[in-house]
């Protein structure tokens, strides 16, 4: 955040001083939650009574909707909701840059999209993006504040949270172009249908003008011939239906894919190192959110042509033992896990494990998508089946059509972690795949500890963590991650 006049923001965020401080200090940073707060920040209160703490932490002022009579710190009143006073203060500081946001929203591939169009843009002029965790309610705003002026463009990924989050963030993003993924059936559990769940993704074109480009996969029926209910200027992209970007797979294999895209008539080989057709999607969306943007077709193949798998999503690693393991956890859903189960089938090894977890917020569809998790990772040729979770007797189910797969349902990713732990053997191929709140990361920490484990040839440096034991997935969770 740049330096802002402390008067300005509380101008900003249409509040009153109960105390106000000696003269008028500048803030380099904004804080609504308390393990953000740096020293001299201004501190919002959203959890109620973390005041004080706040600033015996270093916080130099707060605002607050209740605060006592007399304070001891300078601090401001605001009415009503201090989450709205946040985004207040967001916009209004968003509205002091020309830079051009992209926002990246859908079901799968909105990361890989996001970082992909980022490293773009940011190779001919300055750039910036959401970092990993700020892409809800509170992280948008936090994006917002992390701008400066040298920023051309931002790279802005939008997570699903609640109905009407998205028009809300929207308006404080002011998006110049947004990504929309696809659909799918992520979060069909807080939104009730793929149909609310469109709806909730299509009003970030809200805040847009009728002029700004939007870009959908072209592939995803529910995304198509949408021009009545999108305020702006669509552009498809896609695979198997003719559109303004389209991929044409020559080649492909189990490390990546070698794909022409035609964009304008001109035609771009681009040798992919990334697994599965989702990431070719990805490719491609990327590839026509920068087009737009004005960045040069060379800098677009450079970079996709350099990307590799993202931690946590299909990343493959290689451990001391000559097990190969597919780290997958970082979330899922019904369409991620159909995509894993095609790049887990790919793989010979000689024994091939399945460590599937939960799939959250599917409401009443959990039952049915994880009898289909299970089946497909059998029908791909699981050896062994490992499953743990709420649903993992429908886990057990699926894979139980296909008996060469032998199933086994644990009560929790310990359990896991400690079966896998004395049962490992050289040649292994495990697939973890999991949302977040599985935590099964931390069973691939804990199993392979001895040794660091080390990416597959040709990707990027990315280290393990530290050794140490299994971290039980209650305090993760406390610890805000997820």
């Amino acid at each position: 955040m740049q330096k802002e006049r402390l008067s300005w923001i509380i101008r900003a965020a249409d509040a009153q001083w109960v105390k106000q401080p000696e003269g008028d200090p500048e803030i380099t940073w904004i804080a609504a939650k308390l393990d953000h707060i740096r020293p001299g920040c201004l501190y919002i209160e959203l959890a109620p009574g973390t005041a004080s703490r706040a600033v015996e932490m270093g916080a130099s002022v707060v605002i607050s909707p209740s605060l006592p009579v007399s304070p001891a710190f300078p601090c401001a009143h605001c009415e009503g909701d201090p989450y709205d006073v946040f985004c207040r203060i967001a916009a209004w500081y968003r509205r002091q840059f020309h830079t051009r946001l992209i926002a990246v929203a859908g079901g799968d591939g909105k990361t890989t999209v996001r970082e992909m169009l980022y490293r773009i843009l940011a190779k001919g002029q300055k750039a910036s993006r959401s970092r990993w965790e700020l892409t809800g309610d509170l992280g948008i705003p936090e994006t917002l504040l992390g701008l400066d002026d040298g920023d051309r463009f931002a790279v802005v990924e939008m997570a699903c949270t609640t109905k009407g989050s998205f028009k809300r963030l929207s308006k404080i993003c002011r998006p110049s172009a947004a990504v929309i993924t696809g659909v799918g059936k992520a979060h069909i559990g807080s939104f009730g249908s793929q149909a609310e769940i469109l709806k909730e993704r299509l009003s970030i074109t809200d805040a847009m003008e009728s002029s700004d480009p939007v870009i959908l996969c072209a592939d995803d029926p529910l995304l198509y011939d949408l021009d009545q209910y999108v305020n702006g200027d669509i552009l498809y992209y896609g695979i198997d239906t003719p559109c303004d970007v389209t991929g044409k797979i020559v080649s492909e294999d189990r490390d990546g894919t070698v794909m022409d895209i035609v964009s304008y008539g001109c035609t771009t080989r681009v040798n992919l190192r990334l697994p599965g057709r989702g990431s070719c999607y990805d490719a491609l969306a990327a590839y026509a959110a920068a087009e737009l943007m004005g960045a040069p077709v060379e800098d677009i193949r450079y970079v996709l042509e350099a990307f590799r798998p993202l931690p946590g999503r299909l990343q493959l690693l290689n451990a001391s033992n000559g097990a190969q393991i597919i780290n997958d956890c970082w979330t899922s859903s019904p369409e991620s896990v159909l995509e894993a189960a095609s790049y887990f089938a790919k793989f010979d090894g000689k024994r091939r494990i399945v460590v599937l977890g939960e799939m959250e917020d599917l409401g009443d569809y959990a039952a049915e998508a994880h009898f289909e998790a299970g089946r497909k990772m059998a029908e791909a040729g699981a050896d062994l089946l490992l499953a743990t979770g709420e649903h993992a007797g429908d886990i057990a189910r699926g894979a139980a059509l296909f008996p060469r797969t032998q199933v086994q349902v644990f009560p929790d990713t310990q359990s896991i972690a400690g079966y896998l732990r004395t049962d490992r053997r050289p040649g292994d191929v495990v697939l973890f795949k999991a949302g977040r709140e599985s935590r099964l990361e931390t069973v691939i920490d804990y199993v392979y500890h001895d040794k660091e484990l080390t990416p597959a040839a040709g990707e990027p440096e990315w280290r393990q963590k530290k050794p140490g034991k299994l971290r039980d997935v209650r305090d993760s969770r406390k610890e805000g991650q997820g």
